[in-house]
């Protein structure tokens, strides 16, 4: 039997490791209460340094290797389990009172529970080790702001990486990805991305494997709509640990700036305008002395048949050694010196160039960025445009007052045709029958017409050579002086004539005369045949935008208005009537010259103002004409 000691030496004594062997004691009620030590072999002395004399024979209960009432409560169970169950247990234990640290076997044998020690210091330290670096590790991954993964690679046959495995994932990466962590935990990469496998992060990961090289990176991780900044490094030949945080919102924004920048760059380089960006040359003196093109656009670098790449790093004195000395570089200088912005109209007639330009120098950091714009075209069309108005001006002065000559000298000859004609008609008498008569009357009805064509030739030229001076009109003293000239005229119509409050305007006192003369006397000419005049003469105050033309919306305007019930005309014929020699009836209608109303348009330019017509056929008339307030 077991209980034979000389066998249990025999087997047990040549065993390095302690080991001793217990037996149940069973109550009246065949009840396992407690374990007594029955044999402990040699080892298990030396590792314990307890003695046989306390050892054996005693109890679990009041075990000397054991203090702990709860330990021996736990150990009972334990051998309970053995003993009743055939249980064979295998662990660790770190028993305070002996100060060791060992792993067990318990294995029923004979009626008894025989245990194997084993001491474990080291390798009990180094597990506490693995356990603490495991708490470390599981507490960087709980606790770190970062997203963190581990990924297992995954072979075709081959041994080629095809995707990748996630096989832990901290709640940080949950996070970060917006993915659940048990679909992170069962889909592959490609599975979770299908542009995973092939991008370059992917690509990373295989060369990281291949090199064992560290990689950071970039990515748009699609099914989630975010951006990762990830760096990969090795954990050994199938795993890879991933660290990255979401970088979302930083990514958009450099996107954002990327996308201004490229427009920007857009615009640069296909302006029409040049452009280019100076850095200042400065000597020993700390004095600048020249600039040096950083970028151009191909606007500016066609001005010397070059490409922007050609001029990058030039300095602006090779390709325009002139305008170190016409002003423009002091220009750019002042603008770097002092930060102000600075804008000028330049006519660059140095190095081969005879170019106007609107040059806008701008310091951008410490640099200064350079805008212009070539008009050169419009300017040498501006200055031939310019020397036509003034041959023009001088021609126009020419024919006035050749007309104006032309008309003063015809007025003699007429007067003698006149007298003659009225001499030979008196001398004739009674000689000249019915049809020679009629001959003199029609001569001298030519001769009346001439003479009134005459007049009014020189009226309309000297109201085209205006007076030097402006001076304070009062209308409503001027329209009592034409009236009283028409007074005749008036009687006779049987005309009503109303003259509202008229103002005071700074003009040219004879000529606005004139234009009330012409347009009273037309009013009172083109009267309905029975129809008793009415002539209505009004003023009031407009701005730019209230008016027909194309005037500042502002500014304000007298408007007079002489309004009469007369014949009228169709509108389509208002830019006719204000032309010279210009008629809607024939002249034995409706006797005069044309130029009446050629005369009220010049007097009303000559003021800065305009006039129009409005009328209806049978239904009247109503000239307006703007004069501005000053």
């Amino acid at each position: 039997a077991f209980t034979d000691h000389q066998l249990a030496a025999a087997f047990f004594e040549q065993q390095p490791q302690p080991a001793f062997w217990m037996t149940p004691i069973i109550n009246t009620e065949k009840q396992v209460v407690d374990f007594e030590y029955r044999y402990c072999n040699q080892a298990f002395y030396q590792y314990t340094g307890l003695t046989p004399d306390i050892v054996i024979g005693n109890r679990l209960s009041s075990s000397p290797a054991i203090s702990s009432l709860v330990v021996r409560e736990k150990i009972f169970s334990e051998l309970l389990d053995v003993y009743q169950n055939g249980y064979q247990p295998k662990k660790w234990i770190n028993n305070t009172h002996l100060n060791k640290n060992y792993s067990y076997t318990r294995n029923r044998v004979e009626g008894g529970v025989l245990t194997v020690m084993h001491d474990g210091a080291e390798e009990y330290k180094m597990m506490q080790q693995l356990e603490e670096q495991q708490q470390l590790t599981d507490s960087i991954l709980t606790q770190s702001s970062n997203a963190i993964t581990v990924g297992e690679m995954i072979r075709n046959e081959s041994g080629k990486i095809i995707d990748i495995k996630a096989i832990l994932v901290n709640e940080a990466a949950v996070r970060s990805t917006g993915i659940p962590k048990e679909v992170y935990l069962q889909k592959t990469g490609g599975e979770l991305d299908p542009a995973f496998v092939g991008s370059p992060y992917f690509d990373l990961c295989v060369r990281c494997m291949e090199t064992g090289e560290p990689a950071i990176t970039q990515y748009y991780l699609e099914p989630a709509d975010r951006w990762i900044e990830v760096s990969i490094s090795k954990m050994d030949a199938e795993h890879q640990i991933y660290i990255f945080s979401d970088v979302t919102s930083i990514k958009q924004a450099q996107i954002r700036v990327e996308q201004a920048a490229e427009r920007l760059s857009a615009v640069f380089n296909a302006s029409q305008s040049g452009m280019f960006i100076f850095s200042p040359v400065i000597n020993e003196k700390n004095e600048v002395i020249d600039f040096r093109f950083v970028i151009t656009n191909p606007s500016f670098a066609a001005y010397v048949g070059q490409t922007p790449d050609t001029l990058k790093g030039e300095l602006g004195s090779k390709w325009f050694p002139g305008y170190l000395t016409n002003g423009v570089f002091d220009m750019y200088k002042k603008t770097y010196i002092t930060g102000e912005t600075l804008r000028r109209d330049v006519h660059y007639h140095v190095d081969q160039h005879d170019l106007y330009l609107d040059l806008l120098s701008t310091k951008v950091q410490d640099e200064v960025l350079v805008t212009f714009t070539d008009y050169t075209n419009i300017k040498k069309a501006q200055l031939q445009l310019q020397t036509l108005v003034e041959e023009l001006r001088q021609s126009n002065i020419k024919l006035e007052e050749f007309a104006h000559a032309a008309s003063h000298d015809l007025k003699e000859p007429i007067r003698k045709m006149h007298v003659f004609s009225d001499r030979l008609k008196s001398s004739l008498g009674d000689r000249m029958n019915s049809h020679e008569l009629r001959m003199f009357d029609r001569m001298q009805d030519a001769n009346e017409r001439m003479t009134n064509l005459v007049d009014d030739l020189l009226t309309y030229s000297q109201v085209s050579m205006t007076e030097y001076d402006m001076e304070e009109v009062d209308l409503s003293e001027k329209i009592q002086v034409v009236l009283a000239d028409l007074e005749l005229l008036v009687e006779e119509k049987n005309a009503k004539i109303d003259v509202m409050p008229l103002p005071v305007v700074k003009g040219y006192r004879r000529q606005l005369q004139q234009l009330f003369q012409n347009l009273v006397s037309n009013a009172l000419k083109y009267c309905k045949e029975g129809i008793i005049p009415e002539i209505v003469i009004q003023s009031s105050v407009v701005t730019g935008d209230e008016t027909p033309f194309d005037l500042e919306s502002n500014k304000r305007f007298h408007l007079i208005q002489v309004i009469d019930n007369g014949i009228g005309f169709e509108q389509q014929y208002e830019e006719r009537i204000f032309q010279m020699f210009q008629r809607l009836h024939g002249k034995a209608e409706y006797p005069g010259s044309g130029i009446g109303l050629a005369i009220v348009r010049k007097v009303a330019e000559n003021h800065h103002g305009a006039v129009w017509a409005k009328s209806k056929p049978r239904l009247g008339s109503t000239f307006n004409v703007l004069l501005p307030i000053e």
